[in-house]
């Protein structure tokens, strides 16, 4: 494939030949090529009719992954620039960036459209809204809102002249000055992944790839664009729930016969704490990770089950040089090393390791990672200063166009040739795949009236597992809670610290900066401690200890304060459901997240079980002695 294609004729050449076959299989419900061709074209033809034009902003807002898909293709075909949203950002969130892009098209669907008619995102928009749901009754007061779209006929494919650096995207991520900063990508660079993985795996007609990535973020293209490229088929799971519920999720990967995963080593992780089988994956081939470092005991737990039958490849590479750059096919023997190498560039790019003293760093020197390629962003946008800090000509040529990417990554090159990355130079992190700066949080407590002082930083579990720790100094005494609450007015859920330490003074070097490394550990139990009392409670208290890795738990201890996150959650509810045979909503944790709490949900899920059996017992006894 001539990577000078654009990605939207991509899928289109590839609906052409596959027209009837299936291309999204979600919610047991089937989209074939055709409809999906037609339906982007509608909404291509929609917006050149409206007035958009080449370059014009167009955001998205919902939740519904087949729209999301859909938005995305019709945006591209009508040469203008997507901004991915979704729903469940904080309403503070949506507008910053609404504000910072200006978009002239906002493209909705159910959910995003209740979003904006609940909230104040409105006031804030300067922008026609379209939305891709058909019965809209229940929105006829919204003068804003385009609804002739829903009537609108013109289905034929719109043909608008682009160029390979056009700017087809905004995806922003966290920002170190508190606002979420805007990453323009470049139209030639999508394709130019999607071609290697296409022809690197050997992607063909009916390959099935989940869709688990939140379309906030580039790698959503990945689960998107490579089965729609190549004729297979992107498998979205009913519910987001299946993503945050490791049993469900395996069950789900190994019912719809998933032949290929993109996910981050956290998600991966979740799935490896569960009683693995190796009956399950059948069909699966390729497990690709990305997004944060893959532990050599990840590999050393998969592989003992799996061996080689599912092969796993490690990417790396960041947003700024469109998704990934690097991959490494990871072997069992990669366990024994220290660290799981990124492995090398693929065609089209090419990187080094340079010093301090921008020197190039020998084999098995550490150093700063730079990448060098084409098919990298535009960098940030409107950003002109901080883009020219980190895309720089390349100190080691004499062409002022031939440009690298500093990533801010502290790497080797090793005897093989293969790269390691050994972690950042600066405030910036990774949480479960989400790169985050610290400085933004911290931006944001230090908001809060009673916040006299704070530091963000990120830590380690036992499991491997990279959490947030804020450490506060409070005018007053304060419960962690209300911290936690503040920030989700403002920031996701992934930028929430799951530990608050409080401090009578933030250690401090000799030139008055915040001594980070003298933070002290987070004693993660902070409450008087209060045993369990019941066969529950102490059943519930041990299941506590084991996901967090710690001795004992009491009733009044609460499960985010002691640590936990999403991810945990979910393995934590996998686990109470196989003990007490009940099943817990993930929503039930984040209401009532003490020990106490979830022992009595627990009791009365039981007995509402065990009652409503009764009327039923007392039938079939009524049966057996011939009275009805």
């Amino acid at each position: 494939m001539n990577t000078q294609i654009y990605i939207q004729d991509w899928f289109s050449q590839t609906a052409e030949k596959f027209r009837n076959n299936i291309a999204i299989d979600c919610k047991e419900k089937q989209f074939t090529y055709g409809e999906i061709e037609t339906q982007s074209n509608k909404l291509a033809n929609f917006l050149i009719e409206q007035g958009a034009t080449k370059g014009s902003m167009v955001a998205i807002l919902a939740q519904d992954s087949v729209k999301f898909i859909i938005a995305i293709i019709g945006i591209l075909k009508a040469a203008c620039v997507f901004i991915p949203l979704v729903s469940d950002l904080p309403e503070h969130r949506i507008n910053t960036i609404i504000s910072e892009a200006s978009p002239q098209w906002l493209i909705v669907d159910a959910t995003g459209l209740t979003k904006i008619s609940n909230g104040t995102i409105a006031e804030f928009l300067q922008s026609q809204i379209i939305c891709l749901e058909e019965n809209l009754d229940n929105f006829n007061s919204l003068n804003y809102l385009r609804s002739d779209y829903a009537r609108y006929d013109q289905v034929e494919r719109p043909s608008i002249q682009v160029e390979p650096d056009d700017m087809c995207y905004l995806y922003f991520t966290s920002g170190s000055t508190g606002k979420p900063k805007g990453i323009a990508g470049r139209l030639k660079a999508i394709a130019h992944f999607i071609n290697w993985e296409i022809t690197t795996l050997g992607i063909k007609e009916s390959t099935r790839v989940s869709q688990l990535i939140t379309p906030s973020f580039d790698a959503f293209l990945r689960d998107v664009f490579v089965p729609l490229c190549a004729g297979g088929v992107v498998c979205v799971p009913p519910k987001v729930d299946i993503i945050l519920d490791a049993r469900k999720l395996i069950e789900w990967i190994d019912k719809q016969q998933v032949n290929l995963i993109h996910c981050v080593p956290s998600l991966f992780r979740s799935i490896l704490n569960e009683d693995l089988d190796p009956q399950k994956f059948s069909s699966l081939q390729y497990i690709l990770l990305s997004g944060e470092p893959l532990l050599p005991a990840d590999v050393s737990r998969w592989t003992d089950v799996y061996g080689e039958r599912i092969q796993l490849v490690n990417l790396y590479g960041a947003s700024e040089t469109t998704m990934t750059k690097f991959f490494y096919f990871v072997k069992p023997a990669d366990s024994q090393r220290q660290f799981i190498p990124i492995g090398k560039p693929m065609d089209g790019a090419a990187a080094l390791v340079v010093d301090e003293r921008g020197k190039v760093c020998p084999p098995g020197m550490v150093g700063e990672i730079y990448i060098r390629t084409p098919y990298r962003t535009l960098g940030y946008y409107q950003q002109p200063e901080l883009t020219n800090r980190v895309f720089i000509p390349n100190p080691f040529s004499n062409n002022p166009n031939d440009i690298v990417y500093k990533t801010g990554d502290l790497g080797r090159i090793l005897e093989d040739g293969n790269f390691e990355c050994l972690g950042r130079r600066d405030g910036q992190v990774k949480i479960r795949g989400v790169r985050i700066e610290l400085g933004e949080i911290e931006n944001y407590l230090r908001l809060y009236p009673l916040v006299k002082d704070v530091a963000v930083v990120d830590r380690d579990d036992t499991n491997g597992n990279r959490y947030l720790c804020a450490y506060v100094v409070l005018k007053e005494e304060l419960e962690s809670g209300k911290l936690r609450d503040f920030l989700l007015l403002s920031l996701p859920e992934s930028m929430i610290p799951s530990v608050f330490v409080v401090m009578d003074a933030l250690p401090r070097t000799i030139s008055g900066k915040v001594d980070k490394r003298s933070l002290p550990a987070p004693n993660r139990q902070n409450r008087a401690f209060v045993p369990p009392r019941t066969p529950i409670e102490t059943q519930l208290a041990q299941i506590w200890g084991q996901v967090l890795n710690l001795d004992r738990v009491g009733l009044n201890d609460n499960f985010f304060e002691l640590g936990g996150h999403s991810l945990n959650a979910t393995q934590l509810l996998s686990r109470v459901g196989k003990a007490f045979q009940v099943e817990l909503p993930l929503r039930s944790l984040f209401d009532s997240p003490t020990l106490a709490t979830q022992a009595e949900s627990i009791e009365t899920l039981r007995w509402a079980k065990e009652t409503s059996q009764i009327p039923q017992l007392q039938l079939e006894g009524a049966l057996e002695e011939g009275e009805l």
